[in-house]
């Protein structure tokens, strides 16, 4: 038998911090702890909410015959008069002006969603400008106003010159109303998008201008619908937007009691916030999903939390000192609930989303908290914690070294944005599951945020003492 190589590890002491939670791993011993359900008194919120409706040409195809637009319609206004007093909720219809139609006191929400087109007629709807539509809807929310848009968010350029040179400039002008805002208001405002898909029954209108529009339907049957000596498509869905903005505690609020994900055509969102959440529980697992040996670190762990770990060892397979060693792992328990309400719910589990600030580790896996498959000894320490997913770490060098695993969930762009994306919409194929111009006023906005609030780079940051 060849010696055993026993490597000994040096002791270093390092910090352990954690974004939103104010470091409250420092200096806790076995018999302290921090209290993660800390907090100020639930704030109740009273907000007033307005629903914004496009009525212009372009959306006409979304509320002719059945579609998902008008069935989001009915799911968003019973939700909001189940959670929010109806003599709260105002409904418009906008175009190159705010329209305002009823309070949702009176409203039949049923037969308002199934015939919306008989009250479509309001205002000037020959054209529209998203960035004016930007500014009327920005400069009627103050820090108790919820205010929720549904349209197509094709941005209207001149069919002149570089097309990307012009949806950069429609970019810009998005931008600078968000900022003219917040420097007008200096309300931090958050704003969730939703990707929304709905039977097209209609016409539409290229870049290029009206005189090119065409037909597109979604079935044969309402084809028959529209006389006309236009080209003819046919296709099953055509997506739209939802962009709801509101100050950022109101915002939360309305998250935890309308579950968006649930309206009619739902397919993905995308939530931009001026703040971290605080108070993030986490916790590595002394007894599960680890592959290797290691003592919890008393100086960086309490009685409901691990966050630094000592003596850390990788194991030989099958348990051999001549077999080769396993690449050491370890897994931590993390309550994103909070987060959830600042993202969709499958952001979390990408770990394209993740950055790893450290050379040495990499992430393995995420997925849901199961309690089931939690080790007894786990399940204790975290009897008072609702930990909502698991990830998986793995070293990636068989030496393992004094560190600090820092890791951080990013705020960034969702891919579905730039999939989403069309720069030409004059061919069918440009159109199917595409927005023209998406990307451009998607980054507008978050762009916005990126100058407002530069630090403001990440959902959740922590970091693990490794010896």
């Amino acid at each position: 038998m060849k010696k055993i190589i026993l490597y000994s590890f040096s002791i270093v002491l390092l910090l352990c911090s954690c974004r939103g939670s104010k470091s409250p791993t420092d200096n806790l011993d076995a018999d302290s702890d921090f209290d993660y359900n800390t907090s100020a008194p639930e704030r109740t919120f009273t907000p007033v909410i307005n629903v914004y409706i496009e009525n212009t040409g372009s959306m006409d195809g979304y509320v002719y015959g059945i579609t998902e637009f008008k069935g989001a319609i009915r799911n968003l206004l019973v939700m909001l008069r189940h959670r929010y007093s109806p003599e709260s909720i105002n409904l418009f219809f906008i175009n190159t002006a705010i329209h305002s139609y009823t309070t949702a006191i009176n409203l039949d929400i049923a037969n308002f969603a199934n015939s919306i087109n008989s009250h479509w007629r309001i205002g000037n709807r020959s054209t529209s400008d998203l960035n004016q539509m930007f500014t009327m809807i920005l400069d009627n929310t103050d820090d108790n106003t919820i205010s929720i848009l549904l349209s197509d968010f094709i941005y209207s350029i001149p069919a002149l010159g570089n097309t990307v040179d012009q949806l950069n400039n429609s970019k810009s002008s998005t931008q600078d109303a968000f900022l003219t805002k917040w420097r007008s208001d200096n309300v931090p405002l958050a704003t969730t998008i939703l990707a929304m898909n709905s039977r097209f029954n209609g016409r539409y209108f290229p870049y290029t201008g009206d005189s090119n529009w065409f037909f597109i339907f979604s079935s044969d049957e309402n084809s028959r619908s529209f006389p006309g000596d236009r080209q003819r498509f046919f296709i099953n869905q055509r997506p739209y937007y939802v962009c709801v903005i509101a100050n950022q505690p109101v915002l939360e609020d309305f998250n935890r009691k309308i579950d968006l994900e649930t309206l009619e055509g739902y397919e993905n969102k995308y939530m931009l916030t001026p703040e971290s959440s605080e108070n993030t529980y986490w916790s590595v697992l002394k007894s599960s999903f680890n592959r290797g040996r290691f003592d919890i670190d008393r100086s960086k762990s309490g009685r409901q939390h691990i966050h630094g770990i000592e003596k850390a060892k990788a194991l030989s397979r099958g348990g051999c000192s001549r077999g080769k060693e396993e690449p050491f792992s370890f897994a931590i328990a993390v309550d994103f609930s909070n987060i959830e309400t600042q993202t969709e719910k499958k952001y979390v589990l990408n770990a394209w989303n993740y950055e790893v600030i450290s050379n040495n580790f990499e992430i393995v896996t995420i997925f849901e908290f199961n309690d089931n498959d939690i080790h007894p000894n786990d399940r204790e320490r975290m009897k008072n914690q609702n930990p909502t997913h698991i990830i998986q770490f793995e070293a990636t060098t068989a030496l393992l070294h004094n560190t600090a695993l820092r890791f951080a969930l990013k705020k960034q762009m969702p891919e579905w944005v730039a999939e989403n994306n069309a720069e030409d919409d004059t061919t069918i194929e440009n159109l199917t599951g595409k927005t023209f111009g998406l990307k451009y006023w998607v980054e507008g906005i978050a762009e916005a945020y990126e100058i407002i609030y530069p630090d403001n780079k990440y959902y959740f940051e922590c970091s693990i003492s490794i010896k």
